[in-house]
């Protein structure tokens, strides 16, 4: 699963006009974070569990290493396999993590779920999160040149650097001034960590 595979999937899939189980819009659960996160974790884990790589389906699990949402795929049956041929007596655990997913109502600190990604291994790194919705161009970007700027005074921002995406999604939060969540729909932007610029760069479909 690539960013982009990603991103493609969760604009899809939220919808403003979305029916919930509750008979509500998922735009109506948004303006409200304990209704909004169980149903964007929802979303998040069936992103995961219908991805399909080389005929390998991904996985989903909550809250393993204290991330949202991983997916990984298991080669549980080779590991078997040669433990039986070669009566080893330990058990197969076998697998390997894809994509880890932090999701973020605050829109200051969803800092600290970059920092946490960059500490774990694994192809794609995906933090959803929210700005002041009268703060989505230049300030938005002046915010991820910032966030991008420190990312890479952490050691481990460099282990499998290149090898790794970070994606950065980020959607309409309260208005700063006056506090009013006067939006009328997500406008969730996706933005991608360039490793040969040093920032990050949005993504449009």
């Amino acid at each position: 699963m690539t960013a982009i595979d990603f991103y493609k999937e969760f604009t899809k899939r939220t919808r403003e006009d979305l029916i919930c189980d509750d008979g509500r819009t998922l735009f109506e659960k948004y303006k409200s974070n304990s209704d909004f996160t169980p149903a964007v974790t929802r979303i998040i884990n069936g992103i995961i569990d219908d991805y399909v790589d080389n005929g390998i389906h991904y996985t989903h699990q909550n809250e393993y290493f204290r991330i949202d949402s991983v997916g990984w795929v298991s080669n549980y049956r080779i590991m078997k396999d040669d433990a039986d041929r070669e009566n080893i007596g330990l058990n197969a655990h076998l697998w390997d993590l894809k994509v880890a997913v932090e999701h973020e109502n605050s829109k200051t600190d969803w800092t600290d779920e970059i920092a946490k990604l960059i500490h774990v291994k694994c192809p794609l790194k995906v933090v959803i999160a929210y700005n002041y919705s009268d703060e989505r161009e230049e300030i938005e970007q002046c915010k991820l040149d910032f966030v991008a700027k420190w990312m890479q005074k952490i050691a481990a921002f460099t282990v499998g650097c290149n090898e790794e995406e970070y994606l950065l999604v980020l959607g309409n939060g309260c208005n700063h001034k006056t506090g009013k969540s006067d939006y009328d729909r997500f406008d969730y932007r996706g933005y991608l960590f360039n490793w040969k610029r040093n920032k990050f760069i949005r993504i449009i479909l």
